[in-house]
């Protein structure tokens, strides 16, 4: 990445607003040594398919203020120094020294590791990262990278496992019938065959018994054969204490289109509801998180889960969490033949993790009548375009090789939007930093004015007319920017709270 200032402010913007800091990035005060655990977080980055990034010279206990460093270049070569010595394999290190209101800091890019040359250990321990933290690899993890690289040459296809301790009986008649004429419609082949040919050829069942891909999808009860097939879904709150209270906790079973149905009506009973203006001025109320992402996400995690034995023989099932600032969605596995870039990219990228199961997921759909799968490889980028019509930060992907996590932001508190169209300061996102480059670019426009015209804020900022207007709508609807008049009034003016 291209570091500078305006880089560092969007990025503490981003740390400030959550409070903490992430699984790509480490600030350390470090004003004139190497923290003692810098060599488990470089570690732990290494074995990051994406990396991560270290940077000296901030301090998270003072809200992420730069505190800078005594000796800059000194940091930035005993970095590269634990990296050569002390890790194994070595990761690649890029250092770079900036400098912020004459306070240095270094900033470096560990580069993470090629599969087959994970996991990189550090004193004899392998490390990942967790949330804001550094985490030793447990023995099924370690399993887990050594699977992911003999895929690499001979590639495992783990849900066409027979499930023998199974019989055909098992299956849902009704899905089945939905599945069956679902491949006739959309396979010309296939279109007049029977349907135990169907069933068989699209590797439903093998050998009179179901697939795992055929008794996941179309099974009466998948979880007894795998108990890790289940969901679980909880709302947890935080207590006095610090700690976090679950309530709304379920247990979710069944085949791929009931759990869907089911974990749905439970975002949608659980996501509060949050009042927002339409475009047309007008007041509506919908769900805090767009439900239409919600349901991109659980369906994603529940087809490319990972299916090996490493994880279904281990207990690790897909998790659905509800917390104060984000809905997190996780499941077990990494991603597989894609990256994060291409995954948020805008160019068509497929890559399914369980090819046959994704086929089938393919032909279901939901009672509503909506398909599991479209199967058009555009689904994130739908899920980021919702959220950015909500005004709601980007989704956050997390990719550690061994769990794939996505969190879905919640606006900070609900809307109370002022019913006179005079005044429009509806409060939905984090109002204590901007969330975009643009936006902070907007803010530092209006800083200093009694409020100013869209016209004069043109001439203020690098931004054309809608890279503006999508900057503002995000800051009017987080109360960090407030609208005097009507939206195409020719009054109308904006200024800060």
């Amino acid at each position: 990445m291209n570091w500078d200032i305006n880089a560092i402010n969007a990025l503490l913007a981003e740390l400030r607003r959550h409070g903490g800091d992430s699984t790509t990035v480490e600030v350390k005060r470090s004003r004139d040594a190497l923290p003692k655990s810098i060599g488990a977080t470089i570690c732990a980055f290494a074995n990051m398919p994406d990396g991560g990034t270290i940077i000296l010279g901030i301090d998270e206990g003072t809200n992420f203020s730069v505190t800078g460093v005594s000796n800059p270049a000194e940091l930035a070569g005993g970095l590269v120094s634990v990296a050569r010595n002390a890790i194994s394999p070595a990761p690649h290190i890029r250092t770079h020294l900036l400098s912020i209101d004459d306070k240095d800091i270094v900033i470096a890019d560990i580069i993470g590791l090629d599969t087959t040359d994970r996991p990189a250990r550090y004193q004899g321990r392998a490390y990942l990262r967790q949330a804001d933290g550094d985490y030793i690899l447990h023995e099924h993890e370690l399993r887990m990278i050594e699977a992911s690289k003999r895929s690499l040459d001979d590639p495992q296809q783990h849900d066409l496992r027979i499930v023998r301790s199974v019989d055909t009986q098992e299956l849902v008649p009704e899905l089945v019938e939905q599945y069956v004429e679902g491949v006739r419609r959309r396979d010309r082949r296939l279109s007049d065959r029977s349907s135990t040919e169907i069933l068989t050829r699209t590797h439903i069942i093998a050998q009179e018994h179901p697939t795992l891909a055929g008794l996941y999808a179309l099974g009466d009860y998948p979880q007894e054969a795998f108990q890790s097939l289940y969901v679980t879904a909880a709302v947890q709150l935080p207590t006095d204490t610090g700690e976090r209270r679950t309530h709304a906790l379920e247990t979710f079973t069944g085949p791929l289109p009931f759990l869907l149905e089911h974990i749905m009506d439970w975002c949608a009973t659980n996501i509060p509801s949050i009042r927002r203006y339409r475009p047309d001025g007008h007041m509506q109320e919908v769900p805090e998180i767009p439900l239409q992402a919600v349901r991109e996400i659980v369906a994603n995690a529940l087809v490319h889960r990972d299916l090996s034995s490493n994880t279904l023989d281990t207990g690790k099932s897909i998790q659905i969490r509800l917390t104060p600032d984000r809905l997190m969605v996780q499941s077990p596995g990494g991603l597989r033949g894609i990256s994060l870039g291409e995954l948020e990219s805008v160019t068509h990228s497929q890559a399914a993790v369980n090819r046959h199961l994704y086929s089938i997921a393919q032909k279901l759909r939901t009672r509503d009548g909506a398909a599991i799968i479209e199967g058009e490889g555009g689904g994130i980028r739908e899920v980021i375009r919702a959220c950015e019509q909500a005004s709601l930060p980007r989704p956050h992907f997390i990719d550690t090789g061994v769990k794939f996590t996505v969190l879905l932001w919640r606006p900070s508190h609900s809307s109370k939007g002022n019913e006179d169209r005079g005044t429009h300061a509806s409060r939905g996102l984090h109002s204590d930093a901007p969330s975009s480059k643009n936006e902070y670019l907007v803010v530092e426009a209006l800083t200093g004015t009694d409020g100013i015209s869209f016209a004069e804020l043109q001439q203020r900022v690098p931004l054309n007319k809608g890279q503006l207007r999508y900057a503002l709508s995000r800051a009017l609807h987080a109360g960090r920017i407030i609208m005097v008049g009507g939206q195409g009034d020719r009054d109308t003016h904006y200024h800060l709270p």
